[in-house]
């Protein structure tokens, strides 16, 4: 019997996470091996990331469901998620993630120049992700709001959002749109 399986959430961010059992560890230790080359690889015991592989570990025992979840963005591009976005990419076949950027560390500017802000009144960028473990080949689209925070819940609210299907590629699997014309010259650097 097949059961269908659906987990929803907006986990803790806590790089110093208290939740080190080696039921979790275990479950994180893929998305840690394919980067052990790295220097710091402390940012994947985050307490969002553990929550993001208990989640795809009962969806992958079920054998179909859902899971979404509000996080941090980081994960969508950061070169140490790579093996954590590869693992996803393996046993989902829906991942939708919309990137609402807002971190207190990065200015980024909307489309008149006003600044981003955060949807929350915390320091990390945030995004919403959707992902569908299902057997099928895996489509990866991909949202952004960028701007002040009444923009972003106006356009969330209307559900105006558009979406673009990204074809992430090794070695790093963003989940984010990304020039391959342009990461020639970004690795020649």
């Amino acid at each position: 019997m097949q059961r269908f399986t659906v987990v929803i959430g907006n986990p803790p961010y806590s790089r110093a996470s208290a939740n080190n059992g080696d039921f979790i560890e275990d479950l994180i230790a893929p998305y840690k091996n394919a980067v052990r080359d790295e220097r710091n690889i402390q940012p994947l015991s985050d307490d969002y990331i553990k929550f993001i592989a208990f989640s795809q570990d009962v969806l992958s025992t079920s054998g179909v469901g859902t899971f979404g979840m509000i996080t941090n963005n980081t994960f969508l591009s950061g070169r140490i998620h790579r093996g954590m976005r590869y693992s996803l990419l393996q046993c989902n076949s829906i991942l939708r993630v919309l990137d609402l950027h807002g971190s207190g560390n990065v200015k980024f500017l909307g489309s008149a120049g006003a600044e981003d802000e955060n949807v929350f009144d915390i320091q990390q960028g945030v995004s919403i992700s959707l992902f569908v473990n299902r057997p099928a080949i895996p489509r990866v689209e991909h949202g952004t709001l960028i701007g002040p925070r009444q923009y972003k819940y106006d356009h969330l609210l209307a559900g105006m959002v558009a979406f673009t299907e990204l074809q992430p590629k090794p070695p790093y699997y963003l989940f984010v749109p990304w020039d391959a014309g342009e990461d020639e010259i970004f690795r020649q650097y």
